[in-house]
């Protein structure tokens, strides 16, 4: 796996795990799937705890961190591991060449090549997958 890769999408799992952690604590359930989560009755735009504003969409959520915008799905089965190259460049935003990608096309010609060394895992619904997480 490109280590430059490597370290945005442990970045990026990090900061949904710490987004998710944050809803728990401000009273929203994790869902046990994607379906369920459409069906959480919960505004569509709020804000958690200290503040953090919350944006609910389809099968996820954008979390505006203090570091930055988290934008994640959860998987068929509650996951929250889950991760595409739209999201990985969201959530670097201006500090992509800080992961060692000059621009959003560097980081999608990485992706590709992982996802065709099979590295990286597609779900069957747009989210991918570490190999060696699933």
């Amino acid at each position: 796996m490109n280590s430059q890769l490597a370290n945005l999408i442990c970045d990026y799992q990090a900061s949904v795990s710490a987004a998710v952690d944050m809803m728990q604590r401000s009273g929203i359930s994790r869902p046990s799937t994607n379906t369920d989560w459409v069906g959480t009755d919960i505004p569509q735009r709020g804000e958690l705890e200290g503040g953090i504003r919350y944006f609910k969409h389809g099968y996820g959520c954008a979390i505006s961190l203090p570091t930055g915008t988290v934008d994640f799905d959860f998987g068929k089965h509650g996951e929250i591991g889950g991760f595409d190259a739209w999201r990985l460049a969201g959530f670097a935003g201006a500090k992509l060449t800080e992961y060692g990608f000059a621009d959003e096309d560097a980081l999608n010609e990485c992706f590709k090549a992982e996802v065709a060394a099979g590295s990286l895992v597609y779900s069957g619904y747009i989210l991918y997958y570490l190999a060696d997480a699933t």
